[in-house]
Protein backbone atom coordinates (compact mmCIF):
# COMPACT_ATOMS: atom_id res chain seq x y z
CA UNK A 1 0.00 0.00 0.00
CA UNK A 2 2.49 2.71 1.30
CA UNK A 3 4.65 1.74 -1.87
CA UNK A 4 1.79 2.43 -4.50
CA UNK A 5 0.86 5.30 -2.77
CA UNK A 6 4.82 6.39 -3.04
CA UNK A 7 4.87 5.67 -6.86
CA UNK A 8 1.36 7.18 -7.50
CA UNK A 9 2.71 10.33 -5.09
CA UNK A 10 5.73 10.88 -7.34
CA UNK A 11 3.93 11.08 -10.75
CA UNK A 12 1.98 13.57 -9.25
CA UNK A 13 4.34 16.07 -8.17
CA UNK A 14 5.72 17.20 -11.51
CA UNK A 15 1.94 18.45 -12.19
CA UNK A 16 1.17 19.86 -9.07
CA UNK A 17 5.17 21.73 -9.30
CA UNK A 18 4.39 23.10 -12.62
CA UNK A 19 0.32 24.11 -11.22
CA UNK A 20 2.31 26.18 -8.63
CA UNK A 21 5.45 27.38 -9.44
CA UNK A 22 5.22 27.67 -13.58
CA UNK A 23 4.62 31.58 -13.48
CA UNK A 24 1.44 33.32 -15.65
CA UNK A 25 -0.21 31.71 -18.01
CA UNK A 26 1.76 28.35 -17.88
CA UNK A 27 0.63 27.23 -14.34
CA UNK A 28 -2.71 28.64 -14.21
CA UNK A 29 -3.75 26.26 -17.43
CA UNK A 30 -1.76 23.23 -15.73
CA UNK A 31 -3.72 24.07 -12.70
CA UNK A 32 -7.32 24.74 -14.55
CA UNK A 33 -6.60 21.31 -16.57
CA UNK A 34 -6.07 19.22 -13.48
CA UNK A 35 -8.58 20.87 -11.22
CA UNK A 36 -11.20 20.37 -13.78
CA UNK A 37 -9.93 16.50 -13.81
CA UNK A 38 -10.26 15.90 -10.93
CA UNK A 39 -13.63 17.16 -10.50
CA UNK A 40 -14.67 15.56 -13.06
CA UNK A 41 -13.26 12.04 -11.67
CA UNK A 42 -14.68 12.86 -8.11
CA UNK A 43 -18.06 13.43 -9.46
CA UNK A 44 -17.95 9.98 -11.69
CA UNK A 45 -16.82 8.38 -8.42
CA UNK A 46 -19.61 9.64 -6.55
CA UNK A 47 -22.17 8.80 -8.90
CA UNK A 48 -21.13 5.15 -8.88
CA UNK A 49 -21.20 5.20 -4.94
CA UNK A 50 -24.52 6.45 -5.11
CA UNK A 51 -25.74 4.23 -7.59
CA UNK A 52 -24.94 1.57 -5.56
CA UNK A 53 -27.08 2.71 -3.04
CA UNK A 54 -29.99 2.88 -5.38
CA UNK A 55 -29.74 6.41 -5.73
CA UNK A 56 -29.00 6.90 -9.46
CA UNK A 57 -28.62 10.51 -10.98
CA UNK A 58 -28.16 12.27 -14.15
CA UNK A 59 -24.56 11.23 -14.95
CA UNK A 60 -23.67 13.29 -18.31
CA UNK A 61 -24.90 16.69 -17.17
CA UNK A 62 -23.31 16.29 -13.72
CA UNK A 63 -19.76 15.39 -15.38
CA UNK A 64 -20.37 18.53 -18.03
CA UNK A 65 -20.90 20.62 -15.14
CA UNK A 66 -18.57 19.58 -12.34
CA UNK A 67 -16.01 20.40 -15.27
CA UNK A 68 -18.33 23.94 -15.95
CA UNK A 69 -18.01 24.82 -12.19
CA UNK A 70 -14.14 24.25 -11.92
CA UNK A 71 -13.35 26.47 -14.90
CA UNK A 72 -16.59 28.75 -14.12
CA UNK A 73 -14.61 29.30 -10.61
CA UNK A 74 -10.73 29.44 -11.84
CA UNK A 75 -9.40 30.65 -15.05
CA UNK A 76 -13.22 31.82 -16.35
CA UNK A 77 -13.14 35.37 -15.42
CA UNK A 78 -9.10 35.93 -16.45
CA UNK A 79 -10.35 34.48 -20.01
CA UNK A 80 -13.44 37.47 -20.36
CA UNK A 81 -10.91 39.71 -19.13
CA UNK A 82 -13.12 39.88 -16.00
CA UNK A 83 -11.89 40.64 -11.98
CA UNK A 84 -11.27 37.48 -10.61
CA UNK A 85 -13.43 37.67 -7.62
CA UNK A 86 -16.86 39.82 -9.79
CA UNK A 87 -16.06 37.56 -12.56
CA UNK A 88 -16.01 34.10 -10.44
CA UNK A 89 -19.35 34.52 -8.86
CA UNK A 90 -20.66 35.71 -11.74
CA UNK A 91 -19.80 32.75 -13.73
CA UNK A 92 -20.66 30.63 -10.86
CA UNK A 93 -24.29 31.88 -10.69
CA UNK A 94 -24.90 31.18 -14.43
CA UNK A 95 -23.13 27.96 -14.16
CA UNK A 96 -25.41 26.39 -10.90
CA UNK A 97 -28.72 27.95 -12.85
CA UNK A 98 -27.96 26.66 -16.12
CA UNK A 99 -27.35 23.27 -14.51
CA UNK A 100 -30.85 23.64 -12.81
CA UNK A 101 -32.53 24.50 -15.89
CA UNK A 102 -31.20 21.74 -17.83
CA UNK A 103 -31.68 19.30 -14.78
CA UNK A 104 -35.78 20.36 -15.01
CA UNK A 105 -35.74 19.60 -18.74
CA UNK A 106 -34.43 15.86 -18.12
CA UNK A 107 -37.19 15.86 -15.45
CA UNK A 108 -40.07 17.08 -17.56
CA UNK A 109 -38.56 14.83 -20.62
CA UNK A 110 -38.97 11.70 -17.83
CA UNK A 111 -41.26 9.15 -18.37
CA UNK A 112 -41.54 9.31 -14.44
CA UNK A 113 -41.54 12.09 -12.52
CA UNK A 114 -40.60 10.62 -9.41
CA UNK A 115 -37.57 9.13 -10.66
CA UNK A 116 -36.31 12.07 -12.65
CA UNK A 117 -36.88 14.52 -9.75
CA UNK A 118 -34.87 11.68 -7.57
CA UNK A 119 -31.91 11.74 -10.08
CA UNK A 120 -31.68 15.46 -10.38
CA UNK A 121 -31.56 16.09 -6.34
CA UNK A 122 -28.68 12.80 -6.71
CA UNK A 123 -27.05 14.77 -8.65
CA UNK A 124 -27.84 18.40 -7.14
CA UNK A 125 -26.17 16.89 -3.97
CA UNK A 126 -22.88 15.79 -5.93
CA UNK A 127 -22.45 18.79 -7.28
CA UNK A 128 -22.44 20.60 -4.21
CA UNK A 129 -21.18 17.95 -2.02
CA UNK A 130 -18.12 17.57 -4.47
CA UNK A 131 -17.95 20.25 -7.13
CA UNK A 132 -19.41 23.48 -4.98
CA UNK A 133 -16.69 22.72 -1.72
CA UNK A 134 -13.50 22.13 -3.58
CA UNK A 135 -14.34 24.62 -5.92
CA UNK A 136 -12.51 26.61 -3.31
CA UNK A 137 -9.45 25.99 -3.85
CA UNK A 138 -9.60 27.40 -7.84
CA UNK A 139 -11.31 30.27 -6.54
CA UNK A 140 -8.43 30.27 -3.75
CA UNK A 141 -5.58 29.97 -6.62
CA UNK A 142 -6.66 32.70 -8.77
CA UNK A 143 -8.17 35.02 -6.05
CA UNK A 144 -5.23 37.79 -7.07
CA UNK A 145 -5.23 36.53 -10.87
CA UNK A 146 -2.24 35.59 -12.70
CA UNK A 147 -0.15 37.11 -8.97
CA UNK A 148 1.55 34.25 -7.17
CA UNK A 149 -0.60 35.08 -4.05
CA UNK A 150 -3.45 32.74 -4.64
CA UNK A 151 -0.92 29.61 -4.98
CA UNK A 152 0.81 30.06 -1.80
CA UNK A 153 -2.40 30.04 -0.07
CA UNK A 154 -3.34 26.90 -1.70
CA UNK A 155 -0.30 25.78 -0.99
CA UNK A 156 -0.39 26.42 2.51
CA UNK A 157 -4.04 24.99 2.63
CA UNK A 158 -3.40 21.63 0.77
CA UNK A 159 0.34 20.87 2.11
CA UNK A 160 -1.50 21.43 6.14
CA UNK A 161 -4.25 18.94 5.03
CA UNK A 162 -2.34 16.54 3.58
CA UNK A 163 0.15 16.67 6.03
CA UNK A 164 -2.62 15.93 8.59
CA UNK A 165 -3.68 12.59 6.15
CA UNK A 166 0.17 11.60 5.94
CA UNK A 167 0.80 11.62 10.23
CA UNK A 168 -3.22 10.27 10.72
CA UNK A 169 -1.83 6.95 8.55
CA UNK A 170 1.24 6.43 9.92
CA UNK A 171 0.49 7.14 13.54
CA UNK A 172 -2.19 4.91 12.92
CA UNK A 173 -0.32 2.01 10.85
CA UNK A 174 2.45 2.17 13.84
CA UNK A 175 0.48 1.85 17.20
CA UNK A 176 -2.27 -0.68 15.31
CA UNK A 177 0.89 -2.75 15.65
CA UNK A 178 1.33 -2.76 19.60
CA UNK A 179 0.02 -5.37 21.49
CA UNK A 180 -3.28 -5.03 21.54
CA UNK A 181 -3.79 -2.48 18.78
CA UNK A 182 -4.96 1.44 19.22
CA UNK A 183 -7.95 2.79 20.50
CA UNK A 184 -10.77 3.00 17.71
CA UNK A 185 -12.92 6.45 16.79
CA UNK A 186 -15.85 4.81 15.21
CA UNK A 187 -15.60 1.37 13.48
CA UNK A 188 -18.96 1.27 12.50
CA UNK A 189 -17.75 3.66 9.76
CA UNK A 190 -14.11 3.30 9.36
CA UNK A 191 -12.56 0.68 11.05
CA UNK A 192 -8.75 1.87 10.87
CA UNK A 193 -9.41 5.11 11.92
CA UNK A 194 -8.03 5.53 15.70
CA UNK A 195 -7.35 7.80 18.49
CA UNK A 196 -3.82 7.76 18.06
CA UNK A 197 -3.94 8.25 14.47
CA UNK A 198 -6.08 11.27 15.19
CA UNK A 199 -3.56 12.54 17.51
CA UNK A 200 -0.78 12.32 14.78
CA UNK A 201 -2.94 13.92 12.02
CA UNK A 202 -3.24 17.34 14.60
CA UNK A 203 0.45 17.00 15.69
CA UNK A 204 1.64 16.85 11.46
CA UNK A 205 -0.81 19.57 10.85
CA UNK A 206 0.11 21.80 13.43
CA UNK A 207 3.82 20.96 12.34
CA UNK A 208 3.35 21.94 8.83
CA UNK A 209 1.36 24.72 9.50
CA UNK A 210 3.96 26.71 11.59
CA UNK A 211 6.86 25.55 9.34
CA UNK A 212 5.39 26.98 6.46
CA UNK A 213 5.09 29.83 7.81
CA UNK A 214 8.73 30.34 9.59
CA UNK A 215 9.70 29.03 5.50
CA UNK A 216 7.71 31.31 3.69
CA UNK A 217 5.03 33.90 5.98
CA UNK A 218 5.61 36.84 4.13
CA UNK A 219 4.26 35.09 0.87
CA UNK A 220 1.05 34.00 2.37
CA UNK A 221 -0.83 37.54 1.94
CA UNK A 222 -3.67 38.42 -0.03
CA UNK A 223 -3.72 41.34 -2.25
CA UNK A 224 0.01 42.20 -0.15
CA UNK A 225 -2.11 41.91 3.18
CA UNK A 226 -0.78 39.07 5.46
CA UNK A 227 -3.28 36.57 6.42
CA UNK A 228 -1.41 33.67 8.52
CA UNK A 229 0.92 34.53 10.62
CA UNK A 230 2.00 31.74 13.84
CA UNK A 231 -0.92 32.05 16.12
CA UNK A 232 -3.30 31.67 12.59
CA UNK A 233 -1.09 28.81 11.58
CA UNK A 234 -1.65 26.97 14.49
CA UNK A 235 -5.22 27.44 14.82
CA UNK A 236 -5.47 26.31 11.20
CA UNK A 237 -3.70 23.45 11.66
CA UNK A 238 -5.75 22.02 14.67
CA UNK A 239 -9.07 23.26 12.58
CA UNK A 240 -7.25 21.55 9.39
CA UNK A 241 -7.04 18.28 11.26
CA UNK A 242 -10.32 18.44 12.55
CA UNK A 243 -12.18 19.05 9.28
CA UNK A 244 -9.93 17.33 7.48
CA UNK A 245 -10.71 14.33 9.42
CA UNK A 246 -14.76 14.65 9.53
CA UNK A 247 -14.58 15.02 5.85
CA UNK A 248 -12.97 11.72 5.48
CA UNK A 249 -15.61 10.52 7.44
CA UNK A 250 -18.25 11.67 5.77
CA UNK A 251 -16.80 9.48 2.82
CA UNK A 252 -15.95 6.54 4.96
CA UNK A 253 -20.12 6.67 5.44
CA UNK A 254 -21.00 7.22 1.70
CA UNK A 255 -18.15 4.16 1.09
CA UNK A 256 -20.05 2.14 3.97
CA UNK A 257 -23.84 3.02 2.83
CA UNK A 258 -22.48 1.90 -1.05
CA UNK A 259 -20.85 -1.34 0.39
CA UNK A 260 -17.24 -0.43 -1.04
CA UNK A 261 -14.08 -0.16 0.21
CA UNK A 262 -12.92 2.50 -1.72
CA UNK A 263 -14.32 5.24 -4.12
CA UNK A 264 -12.10 4.33 -7.24
CA UNK A 265 -9.03 2.98 -8.76
CA UNK A 266 -6.05 5.10 -8.12
CA UNK A 267 -3.31 3.11 -7.15
CA UNK A 268 -2.54 3.36 -3.13
CA UNK A 269 -5.53 5.67 -2.18
CA UNK A 270 -8.58 3.69 -3.49
CA UNK A 271 -9.98 6.84 -5.54
CA UNK A 272 -9.90 10.61 -6.17
CA UNK A 273 -12.64 10.86 -3.53
CA UNK A 274 -10.48 9.12 -1.28
CA UNK A 275 -7.18 11.72 -1.96
CA UNK A 276 -10.11 15.03 -1.70
CA UNK A 277 -12.07 13.43 1.13
CA UNK A 278 -10.23 15.65 3.77
CA UNK A 279 -10.23 19.02 1.08
CA UNK A 280 -13.61 19.39 1.21
CA UNK A 281 -14.54 20.65 4.22
CA UNK A 282 -11.67 22.88 5.00
CA UNK A 283 -11.41 24.96 1.75
CA UNK A 284 -14.74 26.98 2.20
CA UNK A 285 -13.87 27.72 5.71
CA UNK A 286 -10.24 28.58 4.77
CA UNK A 287 -11.08 30.83 1.69
CA UNK A 288 -13.81 32.67 3.73
CA UNK A 289 -11.12 33.16 6.46
CA UNK A 290 -8.55 34.22 3.56
CA UNK A 291 -11.53 37.41 2.56
CA UNK A 292 -12.27 38.02 5.81
CA UNK A 293 -8.32 38.75 6.74
CA UNK A 294 -7.52 40.75 4.14
CA UNK A 295 -10.81 42.84 3.98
Amino acid sequence: MFRWRLLTGLLLLPVLLLAMFWHGWGGALVFSLLAALLALVAANEFLALVKSCGFPGMPRLTRRFAVLLSLAVGIGPLLLGAAPSVGGEALETLTLALFLVLGFRDVFAHPDRRVGFQQLLVSLAGLIYICWTLSFIPKLYFCAGLAPDGRWLVLFLVVVTKCGDIGAYAAGTLTARRSGGNHKMVPALSPKKSWEGFAGGLASCIGAAVLLVALCGERLAFHGVPVIGYASAVFWGFFCAVLGFWGDLAESALKRAANAKNSGLVPGFGGVLDVLDSLMLVSPFFYGYVLLSAG
